[in-house]
């Protein structure tokens, strides 16, 4: 009994991991696609909210949402190739990394409310907003999302977070190495 648990648990880990891989993608795109566009429009348009701080900031543009998506539904397609179920694939990795993306503008939502500005550190948030929101989404879309592997996977998005937040900070890409 203990064995076909502990098998469950590891195939549904790992079964999550790749779910999450279009996520991981689009959560980092946006700060790529910055330096790669010269005037980025910001999702909020400059606006303030009833406290009197932006609702999101300069760093959400449309353009990084976009871009991050359009990257999550790329990879999406290689895994549907590579794994021989291109539908399932197309319309998991539109919505893993579509979660993110609404995840990541939620975390920056509640950091202003915070009174954080762009660049602060917030840790934990920073790091697994984008993770929950496509967890939140890919259920919401059908997908199974067990809590205890997601709650294993949770340290290693965070550390991956961390690694390539570190790495694009040393390479001029990201202004912060968090």
């Amino acid at each position: 009994m203990v064995v076909g648990g502990t098998y469950h648990l590891v195939h549904s880990t790992l079964n999550l991991l790749l779910l999450i891989i279009p996520a991981m993608v689009a959560n980092g795109t946006p700060v790529v696609v910055g330096k790669l566009v010269r005037r980025p429009h910001p999702i909020d348009n400059g606006k303030t909210f009833w406290d009197g701080r932006r609702i999101l900031g300069d760093g959400k543009t449309w353009e990084g949402l976009i871009g991050g998506v359009l990257a999550g539904l790329i990879i999406g397609a290689i895994l549907g190739v590579a794994l021989s179920n291109l539908p399932f694939w197309l319309e998991t990795g539109f919505w893993a990394s579509l979660g993110a993306m609404i995840g990541d503008l939620a975390g920056s939502f509640a950091k202003r409310r915070m009174g954080l500005s762009r660049g602060d550190p917030a840790p934990l948030l920073d790091q697994l907003d984008f993770y929950v929101g496509a967890l939140i989404f890919l259920y919401l879309a059908g997908a199974k999302v067990e809590i205890v592997p997601a709650i294993i996977l949770a340290p290693l998005v965070y550390a991956l977070h961390r690694l390539t937040n570190m790495l694009a900070y040393r390479f001029g890409i990201k202004r912060e190495p968090h």
